[in-house]
C-alpha cells in the first residue's frame, strides 16, 4: 500500500478542506461564536459523561464485531488488541476523509498478526459496509415519518438511493467477478502489479459469500450500535438541557449521518452542524442550539476517539523495539 498521494488526492482533499472552513465561517458569520460558547460551557458534566461512555461502549460493540470477521478470515487476536487497533483506527478517521485513515490503520494493524494485508484489508471492507448498510436501513425505516409531516420527500428519496447503493456495494464485493474485472482496468492502465493482490482480496471477499449467517448476524450487530449512536445525541441533548422528544432524534440522526457521509466536507465538519440546524429547526429549536447540539456531540467523538491516539503512542516503543528484535518483540 502506497502512502503516496496523487495530486489530485490531495486537491480533493483541499477541496474538502476548504469547504468545511468556508461553512464553519458562515454559519459562525450567522450564529456568532458568543451565542455558542456559553451553551457549551454550561453543558451538564454528568450527561456529557454519560453520552461518553454510551459512545465507548458502541465502539466496543463495534470492535467485537470486527473482531468476529477477524476469526472469520483466520486472524487470531484477543479482543483487548482488536479493540485498542479500533480505537486507533477511529483516532486516524479525524485526518482523511471518508474513514480512510481509520480503515488503513485497522488493516496494517491486523496484517501484524501473521495475515496478509489482502486478508486484513477484505475484513475492514465487509465491516465497513456492514456498518454503512445497518445506517441506510435504520434511516430508511425512521425517517419515513418526515415525508409527509415535514415535506421531505427528496431528502428521504437520497436515503432510499444511499441504502440501496450500500447492499449493492456489498453484494459486489462478495462477487469475485467485480474484482477481476478491476484487475482488467488496472491492467490497461498500467498496474498490472497490483493484480495478485487483489486476487488474494477477491478469494478473501468471495469466501465471506457462504457466511451469510455470520453476516447476518453481525448486521443485527451494527443495528445496536447505530442505534447506540443516536442515544449519544439524546444524552447530549440533555447535557444542554434542551427537551427535544427523542422520538426526533431517531428521526433525524441516521438522516444526518447520511448526509454526513457524503464526500463532500473533511469528515463532515460544517455540513454536520449546517444540516443539524435546518432539521432541527423543523421541531422548533434555534440555530445556536442546534449547532451546539451537532458540535458538541462531534466533539464528544473526538474527545473519545483520542484514546486510540493514546494508545498509538504509547505502542511507539514497543513497535521500534519489535523492528530492532522481533524474535523478542511480543506485540
Amino acid at each position: 500500500m502506497s502512502a503516496v498521494k496523487s495530486p489530485k488526492t490531495i486537491a480533493l482533499l483541499a477541496l474538502k478542506v476548504l469547504v468545511s472552513v468556508a461553512l464553519f465561517w458562515w454559519l459562525f458569520h450567522r450564529l456568532q461564536w458568543s451565542t455558542i460558547a456559553p451553551v457549551l460551557g454550561h453543558a451538564d458534566p454528568a450527561w456529557v459523561s454519560a453520552a461518553a461512555v454510551l459512545l465507548i461502549a458502541s465502539h466496543l460493540l463495534a470492535s467485537w464485531q470486527w473482531g468476529r470477521l477477524l476469526d472469520a478470515a483466520g486472524i487470531d487476536l484477543p479482543f483487548w488488541k482488536v479493540a485498542s487497533y479500533y480505537h486507533v483506527g477511529l483516532f486516524f478517521n479525524n485526518f482523511l476523509p471518508a474513514n480512510v485513515g481509520g480503515d488503513l490503520a485497522r488493516t496494517l494493524d491486523a496484517s501484524r498478526a501473521g495475515s496478509t494485508r489482502p486478508t486484513a484489508l477484505s475484513t475492514v471492507i465487509l465491516d465497513r459496509l456492514i456498518g454503512t448498510v445497518a445506517l441506510g436501513a435504520i434511516a430508511v425505516f425512521t425517517t419515513l415519518p418526515a415525508i409527509d409531516h415535514f415535506h421531505l420527500a427528496a431528502a428521504y428519496a437520497g436515503v432510499v438511493a444511499f441504502f440501496a447503493l450500500a447492499v449493492l456495494m456489498l453484494r459486489a464485493v462478495l462477487e469475485p467477478r467485480v474484482l477481476a474485472a478491476l484487475e482488467r482496468l488496472l491492467a490497461r492502465v498500467g498496474l498490472a502489479r497490483m493484480t495478485p493482490a487483489l486476487d488474494e482480496l477477491s478469494g478473501r471477499l468471495a469466501a465471506f459469500r457462504g457466511r451469510r449467517r455470520l453476516l447476518l448476524e453481525l448486521l443485527g450487530v451494527a443495528l445496536i450500535v447505530q442505534v447506540m449512536r443516536i442515544g449519544v445525541h439524546v444524552l447530549f441533548s440533555r447535557a444542554l438541557g434542551l427537551h427535544i422528544d427523542t422520538a426526533y432524534f431517531f428521526l433525524f440522526v441516521p438522516l444526518l449521518a447520511v448526509i454526513v457521509s457524503l464526500p463532500i466536507s473533511l469528515n463532515g465538519i460544517g455540513v454536520r452542524e449546517g444540516a443539524g440546524i435546518v432539521l432541527f429547526g423543523l421541531v422548533g429549536l434555534d440555530r445556536t442550539s442546534a449547532f451546539a447540539l451537532q458540535f458538541g456531540t462531534y466533539l464528544v467523538a473526538f474527545g473519545v476517539s483520542l484514546i486510540g491516539g493514546v494508545v498509538f503512542l504509547a505502542r511507539i516503543p514497543s513497535r521500534r523495539a519489535q523492528s530492532r528484535h522481533p524474535r523478542r518483540s511480543t506485540e
